[in-house]
């Protein structure tokens, strides 16, 4: 939940804390020995990560792939699809390899150098005022969300102006990272941290903007100068807003290879 303004505040609830073992409870969730190998290595120390609670991240990739291969009608809800292999396989497939990349995108070593991403920036008609703006997120939100999140905000300094949209399930340069780009796109189908990130875009001028036909570009806000303002109503608010857009782009990651895209419409 996120506070506008003039929003009176509600009362908070202090039994939905978030924690490993809230979000485990009544669950039978794979161990982590189930998962990539980099989790085992994320919960044991032995890689450093930045999130401020590695464990209940660990947790909830527990939860993620418990319920990607569990067979549970939040998924399977049909018989038919309960009993076919190909769509449960799918399913585990898309799982690992999902964790797998996120685990390793949740490595400190991941993030970006925004200095660097300033100093070989291609684009030179704006590209100091997106790694500002980049910068004002990461300092805000932190090594709680992905690696590919900060790199996907920076990645119109790699064009040819910062404005030229990039249709990415085509375009030759993003072939690389599209899936995790994407996934990352939609996952600001989760309000909170969309507004979050449009009120420190705005403060450059920009705007985020993501096309159905999956492009990509920052546009100028519409109209002139404006800006938008956007508060978490409390620090339980923004753990529960990063952590369901954590959840969401692992979904649409998993999810990414059933998309259908046509050139025509991406715009």
């Amino acid at each position: 939940m996120v506070l506008l303004a003039n929003q009176t505040l509600p009362v908070a609830n202090s039994s939905n804390e978030l924690s490993a073992s809230s979000i485990l409870q009544g669950v039978e969730a794979a161990a982590v020995s189930n998962l990539p190998e980099i989790w085992q290595q994320i919960l044991a120390g032995k890689v450093k990560v930045g999130h401020s609670n590695p464990s209940f991240l660990v947790a909830l990739a527990r939860l993620f792939y418990t319920k990607a291969t569990d067979r549970s009608s939040e998924i399977f809800q049909q018989d038919e699809l309960q009993q076919s292999a190909d769509f449960q396989s799918f399913y585990g497939k898309g799982a690992q390899e999902t964790l797998a990349f996120f685990g390793h995108d949740f490595l400190q070593s991941a993030y970006p150098d925004f200095d660097l991403a300033l100093e070989t920036a291609r684009a030179k008609d704006g590209a100091d005022r997106v790694v500002a703006f980049a910068r004002a997120v990461f300092d805000d939100l932190g090594y709680d969300l992905p690696a590919s999140f900060y790199w996907m905000l920076l990645c119109p300094i790699g064009r040819g102006a910062i404005h030229e949209a990039r249709p990415m399930f085509f375009d030759p340069q993003m072939q690389g990272v599209k899936r995790a780009y994407d996934a990352c796109l939609h996952g600001f189908n989760v309000t909170a941290i969309l507004m979050r990130v449009q009120a420190h875009a705005s403060e450059q001028g920009l705007l985020v903007q993501h096309g159905c036909g999956c492009d990509h570009s920052l546009a100028q806000l519409i109209p002139g100068k404006a800006k938008l303002s956007f508060e978490f109503e409390s620090d339980k608010g923004r753990r529960k807003a990063l952590t369901a857009y954590v959840w969401r782009c692992w979904n649409e990651y998993l999810l990414f290879p059933l998309g259908v895209h046509a050139h025509t419409l991406a715009l």
